[in-house]
């Protein structure tokens, strides 16, 4: 009889300490939570900021970072300087052929910019203008739709 006791206190005082400790459960769950929240946001902003950052760069092809050649040719090494001449006449040889260049795919965010324009009314040359594409480029998007 007295064993029956002892496990019935033991098991009383087990059920009140168990009421202490379940704040703390909570508390962890609430703090998962708000982290699980918080890369959620943070990971929607770094695809908003990195679709901003793709459309940059599919409508300004003729991009290019400035040499610091102009500003101090001294402090450069020669080898340097040959790489980024280099480079440079790599870059003019290739500007005709990206105009010329009616295979390469456009995006589908240019192509939606592009229908968009044309339902805003636009010309066909103030789209080409704004979308970077040539006229030929623009009436063949309109005339497919989009596909």
């Amino acid at each position: 009889m007295d064993l029956s006791i002892i496990l019935m206190i033991f098991g009383i005082v087990l059920i009140l300490i168990s009421f202490f400790f379940k704040n703390s459960a909570k508390k962890v769950e609430q703090d998962v939570e708000e982290l699980s929240i918080s890369i959620f946001q943070e990971t929607n902003n770094l695809k908003r900021r990195l679709k901003v950052v793709e459309e940059e760069l599919l409508l300004e092809p003729e991009f290019q970072v400035k040499s610091s050649t102009a500003k101090n040719p001294a402090v450069q090494n020669p080898k340097v300087h040959q790489v980024m001449q280099a480079v440079q006449q790599a870059a003019q040889v290739k500007k005709p052929n990206v105009m010329s260049n009616h295979s390469k795919p456009i995006h589908d965010i240019i192509i939606s910019q592009v229908l968009e324009l044309n339902k805003q009314g636009l010309s066909i040359a103030d789209i080409s203008i704004r979308s970077n594409l040539t006229e030929e480029q623009v009436q063949q998007v309109i005339a497919n739709g989009g596909r």
